[in-house]
C-alpha cells in the first residue's frame, strides 16, 4: 500500500486531499498543529478510513524523519490565508507560511529522491500589469502572505536542487468549497460574501471592474491527485499556475446573492488598506498544468457554489 504524508491535513484543502488519497486506497498520515486561527478541525477528518492523524506542529514532530521516509508522496498544504490580517501580524504569518515550510525543506535533506507537492499562491506574482500571468511572469509579491509563500517556494527550489529531491509548486488563489472557514476575520473573498448574505448584511464590493481567479476545492484536489500519481518529477523544482476561471468580483457577488435567494450588493471605493495589497485583475494562464494533467475544471461553478452555501448554512 502506498503512503501519502499530508502536512496541514486537517485543514480546508488538506482534509479534502486526505479524503481523496484514502478513498483511492492509500495509507495517509496527516500532520496538523490544529491552530485555532486556521481552518484545521478534527471533524474534517472524521469518518475517513486508513488515516493516521498527528496533532502537532510539524516542527514538534519528533519522528518526522520516519514519516517522511515511509511516504511515497509528501503534500504540503500548511497555510494561514488571512491576507489583510497578515499585514498587522507578520510574525504569525511568517510562522505558518514560511518557517514551517523551511523546516520541511531542510529536513528533506536526509531524503533524496523524495517527491513533494507544495500549495503556493497566486499572490507570489503580485500586481502584474501585463496581458496575462504565466509561470514565467516575474515574482513580486505585494502583500505579507505573498512574500512568505514566495520565500517558502524559494526554500524548496534551493534545497531540492541541493539535496536532490523534487518539488512541484501549485500557485492559485480564491479557493472555495466545503470545510472552508466560516468564522473569524478575513475568511476569504467568497466565504466572506456568503457569510454577509446569510447573516443579513449587504455584500460590499470595493471598486469596479476588478476580477479574481476562482477555483473549487475539488478541482484543486483533482490537480494534486493527478500531479502526485502521474507526474514524473524530473526537475528539482517546477511551478504551475492552477486556475478555475477569472471572474469579475461583482459577478461573484451577484451569483452568491442569486444562489442564496437573498441579499444585496453595494459598491464602495477601494480602501487604502486593500489598495496597498491589491493584486490587480490580470488573468492567470493555467494552460501548462491543463496540458500536463489532461484536466480542465468546468466553466459552470454554480453547483459548487450551491454546495458551499449549504455548508455555510449548516455551520454558521
Amino acid at each position: 500500500m502506498k503512503t501519502a504524508l499530508i502536512l496541514g491535513g486537517a485543514g480546508f484543502i488538506g482534509s479534502h486531499i486526505v479524503e481523496r488519497f484514502a478513498r483511492e486506497g492509500w495509507r495517509v498520515i496527516a500532520i496538523d498543529g490544529m491552530n485555532p486561527r486556521t481552518s484545521a478541525r478534527s471533524e474534517n477528518l472524521s469518518g475517513i478510513q486508513s488515516v493516521t492523524v498527528i496533532e502537532q506542529r510539524v516542527e514538534d514532530v519528533a519522528n518526522l524523519d520516519e514519516y517522511l521516509s515511509a511516504s511515497d508522496i509528501v503534500i504540503d498544504t500548511m497555510a494561514w490565508t488571512a491576507h489583510r490580517l497578515a499585514l498587522y501580524e507578520p510574525e504569525f504569518d511568517h510562522a505558518l507560511n514560511q518557517a514551517s515550510h523551511l523546516h520541511i525543506a531542510t529536513t528533506l535533506a536526509k531524503h533524496p529522491a523524495k517527491r513533494l507537492v507544495y500549495l503556493s499562491s497566486r499572490g507570489v506574482y503580485g500586481a502584474f500589469a501585463g496581458k496575462e500571468i504565466t509561470e514565467d511572469t516575474p515574482l513580486l509579491a505585494e502583500d505579507i502572505q505573498g512574500v512568505h509563500k514566495l520565500a517558502a517556494e524559494s526554500y524548496y527550489r534551493i534545497y531540492a536542487k541541493l539535496h536532490k529531491y523534487s518539488v512541484v509548486s501549485l500557485r492559485f488563489g480564491n479557493c472555495f468549497g466545503e470545510r472552508m472557514p466560516t468564522r473569524g476575520e478575513d475568511i476569504g473573498l467568497i466565504g466572506g460574501f456568503i457569510r454577509d448574505v446569510l447573516e443579513g448584511r449587504p455584500i460590499e464590493i470595493f471598486g469596479t471592474h476588478r476580477t479574481r481567479p476562482v477555483v473549487y476545492v475539488q478541482d484543486v484536489v483533482e490537480y494534486v491527485w493527478r500531479i502526485a500519481t502521474n507526474h514524473s518529477f524530473y526537475a528539482p523544482f517546477e511551478a504551475f499556475n492552477l486556475n478555475g476561471q477569472n471572474i469579475g468580483i461583482h459577478t461573484i457577488a451577484q451569483q452568491i446573492v442569486d444562489s442564496c435567494g437573498e441579499g444585496t450588493c453595494i459598491v464602495k471605493p477601494l480602501p487604502h488598506e486593500i489598495q496597498t495589497i491589491d493584486i490587480g485583475s490580470t488573468p492567470v494562464n493555467a494552460d501548462k498544468i491543463k496540458v500536463l494533467t489532461n484536466f480542465t475544471p468546468s466553466d459552470d461553478w454554480s453547483e459548487a457554489l450551491r454546495h458551499t452555501i449549504a455548508y455555510f448554512r449548516q455551520n454558521l
